[in-house]
């Protein structure tokens, strides 16, 4: 916290505008705004995002689930919409781009498909330079909308979530509260630029210190963490909402499967800080910049002076020190096992950048060795899956390990394809050539991070295929031989070292 950093609720409550703070949900979407029709200098449109999130509970069926990522591909084709999404059997997760009219209409499209949609809290912002547009639109098929390591048939139910929805304005008013707690369920990445600073005397900022969403419900299973939530009312924030979904659910169970661990309510914020940020252009009690995942990069209130916000600025350049709260240049944690993001100042950027460290690792604080905690699982019974979807899909039996086999691997793939389709529960991965010819032929050894953690890999794949593009993986445990030596004394490679051949012709793996 920078010393000094102080605002009073009557300065936090300057130029407020209230309307701002509220959903979209069940109600008519924002008409066009004049400005947004207007060309610019560069002879185009302006540019409008949306953010919006929506679970379904009961989950998709496979057939429902490619359905939806047909229809969302369609749709977005016939707007000119773009932009990146998450598409699982328990929902949709997407920031767009387009024009105003283009974004409009993609949301009404999926009101009139499926009226679930009504539902949705569509965050849109227009007027924005051409420049922000995403070039096209990306759907990924993937088996959370958040990876937080809880497949569908074990992640606490939303329906019995007792979490309270707060607008912004009241949530603003709650943190100069006593015995009240809130919590960044964000990345530690995106909370060292920003974060909410309530008043002297209200609620306890609680930043859970987390590199990755996975952590967090091995966070929330510390006695420890416990301790510092029981009776206490539970605030909870991230960038536009869907996170908290899922982490308020989970403790709504953990209360339940435990009756020590009781509190005085959970309340997360409607919207997230998107909403809270331009509901108090002045800044309220948000203190530096909000981390964005999109071209943007960074919200800031929009009525607080640049200088202003640049002081509030509490993180630092990983090799100089200074103080500087951009990421620029998609520099990344050097250790093997992190690798989030890290900011890097121009002028360091322009020398050697060997081996930075992000904060967490610096400090040496760590998460991994963690479980998560071991859920009750409870019969849902509108979640009665059609017997072919029910069945077991046979995976290859061995003792449980934190080592994974992984085949029929694409012949043309990397480590980064990989981790993306197995999550960051990966720490190394040692690509197998065949003993006889000495090629690659698509099968890989994985060094999970925990034993927990292969055994999630192992249990999804049990239930719905893992895939890479068309390949449909082969997947089991692979516990160390008597005298085997591991890890292999080399590093990871990007790819295949070896070469191997496709349609005749050779290819540098």
């Amino acid at each position: 916290m920078v010393a000094g950093w102080e605002v009073s609720m009557e300065a936090s409550m300057k130029g407020i505008v209230p309307q701002m703070a509220r959903s979209v949900a069940g109600k008519k979407l924002p008409p066009v705004p004049l400005e947004a029709q207007q060309v610019g200098a560069s002879g185009k449109l302006p540019t409008s995002i949306m953010l919006f999130y929506q679970y379904v509970e009961p989950a998709w069926t496979p057939k429902q689930h490619r359905r939806a990522l047909t229809f969302v591909h369609d749709l977005g084709r016939r707007h000119g919409v773009t932009g990146r999404g998450r598409c699982s059997t328990e929902g949709l997760n997407c920031t767009l781009t387009g024009s105003a009219e283009g974004i409009r209409a993609f949301a009404q499209g999926l009101r009139d498909w499926d009226s679930l949609f009504d539902e949705t809290d569509f965050k849109i912002t227009d007027g924005l330079d051409h420049r922000k547009k995403f070039k096209s639109l990306t759907i990924q098929k993937k088996e959370e909308l958040v990876a937080y390591g809880l497949p569908v048939t074990a992640a606490p139910s939303l329906k019995d979530n007792e979490t309270l929805h707060v607008e912004a304005v009241d949530y603003h008013k709650m943190m100069a509260q006593p015995n009240t707690v809130i919590i960044d369920v964000r990345n530690r990445y995106e909370t060292e630029i920003g974060h909410f600073q309530p008043p002297q005397g209200g609620a306890e900022f609680i930043d859970p210190k987390v590199r990755n969403s996975h952590e967090l419900p091995k966070w929330l299973g510390m006695p420890e963490t416990q301790e510092k939530l029981k009776g206490k009312k539970v605030m909870m924030y991230c960038t536009g909402g869907i996170r908290c979904e899922r982490f308020s659910a989970l403790m709504t169970q953990l209360k339940n499967d435990n009756p020590d661990f009781k509190t005085e309510g959970e309340f997360m914020l409607r919207g997230g800080i998107e909403r809270y940020v331009r509901t108090f252009p002045e800044g309220g009690f948000w203190k530096g910049k909000n981390f964005l995942f999109d071209k943007r990069q960074e919200q800031v209130p929009e009525n607080k002076p640049k200088e202003e916000t640049e002081k509030e600025v509490e993180s630092r350049c990983c090799i100089c020190k200074r103080f500087w709260g951009l990421y620029r240049g998609h520099f990344k944690c050097s250790e093997q096992d992190c690798q989030v993001p890290v900011i890097v100042c121009p002028d360091c950027a322009e020398v050697e950048t060997s081996n930075p460290k992000c904060p967490l690792c610096e400090e040496g604080f760590k998460l991994r060795g963690l479980q998560a905690p071991a859920l009750k699982k409870k019969k849902r019974k509108a979640e009665v899956q059609p017997a072919s979807a029910a069945r077991k899909r046979k995976v290859l039996r061995r003792d449980p390990s934190d080592r994974l086999f992984v085949g029929n691997l694409p012949l043309v793939t990397d480590a980064a394809t990989v981790r993306e389709c197995f999550g960051d529960g990966v720490r190394f991965i040692h690509w197998i050539p065949d003993r006889t010819t000495g090629l690659w032929y698509g099968s890989v050894f994985l060094q999970m991070s925990s034993l927990g953690e292969a055994k999630r890999i192992v249990d999804d794949s049990s239930i719905q295929s893992i895939r890479i593009g068309k390949r449909k993986l082969r997947i089991g445990f692979a516990p160390l031989a008597e005298n085997e030596r591991w890890p292999p004394s080399f590093k990871e490679a990007d790819r295949p070292t070896l070469q191997h051949k496709v349609e005749g012709k050779a290819v540098d793996g």
